[in-house]
């Protein structure tokens, strides 16, 4: 077999360069289903596709008139399309959208409305009372369409199941409406949603009832090739997979390969959540590892104390390696709302990239130390060892 590095980067780049960019219910998607599919299946693993609805979104650009002057923007995603010309009112505050009349106007959110992304509506895990009314009120109040003004980039409203047309402009054309005398705007969404089958893929090797669970989700954003969100977690777990054949346990190995952890409703994370059972001894998400410079983080969730110390002394004993307090985003948290013993490891230098680099074009395989990703390959391969001894 390959050496371990030499399959890392093979799998980095057939996911990140080869397919690029692979949000869920995307032809990109599929191929890289595909391809995860195919790789276990060769290490002889028992392998099936959980299948879900879901929607492929379809972004052909938008254009922005504000008093018949030409306004950088994006669509948000997933939003409906418009062709639409209105007055516009614009919203800074809770209070403000309260009393706003937006029938058959264009409503323009920024301020304090836009300090964060909103919570998707049917978003299971989180989703702040706050973002719920705001999400409430726009819906009550009728506008044709919602531009929205984002601080720093990120898309306000990521939602396919609100059905008002949105819109993004930068924090730096926000004069450009309140300047305008006229308050008048026309604006262009070309994008369209198209209903789609999309799947997870689920690998087990063994037989026994008891299992340990390995997942990473695939998916990422539409426009980020997801070096570190999160093609290194998947292909550590498929050259973990390689690692795994022809050893043998005293319990079940399950890989799952979770798809749309960056997906506005996280349909795949839901259909899996509905076969969980008491025969988890233990989770293990990856998500967000090799990061140059970093070392690999590791926190813990609903596990009993004897576990969480096992575990921690194998940790100690690992180069590379360093306890950070839990964290409530990410795929981890199916397992712990089901009070499945469960760790998350991701990059210790992770968090302060949130907005700089996750989620974005430069997320790319220049980011990635492999050596990590070969030390989190070992540190997998025997950790079972450690949860049988316990």
């Amino acid at each position: 077999m390959k050496d371990c590095a030499t399959l890392l980067q093979q799998h980095m780049e057939q996911l990140c360069e080869k397919i690029g960019p692979r949000p869920t219910g995307s032809p990109k998607n599929k191929e890289a289903i595909d391809y995860v599919f195919e790789v276990l299946q060769k290490c002889g693993f028992q392998v099936y596709k959980q299948e879900f609805d879901c929607i492929d979104w379809i972004n052909s650009g938008a254009l922005l008139l504000v008093d018949d002057q030409v306004v950088p923007v994006e669509p948000a995603e997933y939003s409906l399309p418009c062709d639409v010309k209105a007055d516009f009112v614009c919203i800074d505050t809770l209070a403000g959208l309260q009393k706003a009349e937006l029938t058959g106007k264009i409503a323009l959110i920024y301020g304090e409305l836009c300090k964060e992304p909103l919570m998707p509506k049917n978003f299971e895990f989180y989703n702040p009372e706050e973002h719920k009314q705001i999400i409430a009120l726009l819906e009550e109040k009728h506008p044709q369409a919602i531009i929205l003004v984002s601080p720093n980039k990120e898309h306000i409203i990521q939602d396919g199941d609100f059905n008002i047309p949105c819109a993004v402009v930068c924090a730096d054309m926000l004069d450009t409406f309140l300047q305008s005398t006229h308050r008048k705007t026309k604006l262009t969404l070309n994008t369209e949603r198209i209903p789609v089958k999309a799947h997870n893929v689920i690998a087990t090797y063994g037989s026994s009832r008891d299992t340990i669970c390995f997942s990473a989700h695939i998916d990422t954003q539409p426009t980020t090739p997801g070096a570190l969100d999160n093609a290194s977690g998947v292909s550590t777990l498929l050259v973990l997979a390689e690692t795994l054949t022809h050893k043998d346990y005293q319990f079940q190995i399950e890989i799952a390969i979770l798809n749309g952890e960056d997906y506005y409703s996280t349909p795949g994370e839901i259909t899996y959540m509905a076969k969980l059972s008491s025969a988890y001894l233990l989770a293990v998400n990856i998500d967000g590892i090799g990061l140059r410079g970093s070392d690999t983080s590791i926190s813990f969730y609903a596990c009993p104390k004897k576990l969480e110390n096992q575990l921690m002394e194998y940790v100690k004993r690992t180069p590379g390696f360093e306890r950070i307090e839990p964290w409530p985003m990410g795929d981890h948290m199916i397992f712990a709302t089901a009070e499945i013993p469960t760790i998350a490891l991701t990059a210790c230098n992770i968090f302060s990239l949130i907005d700089t680099l996750i989620h974005t074009s430069k997320d790319n395989i220049k980011n990635i130390d492999l050596d990590i990703l070969v030390n989190v390959v070992d540190f997998l391969v025997h950790l079972p060892a450690c949860i049988h001894s316990s």
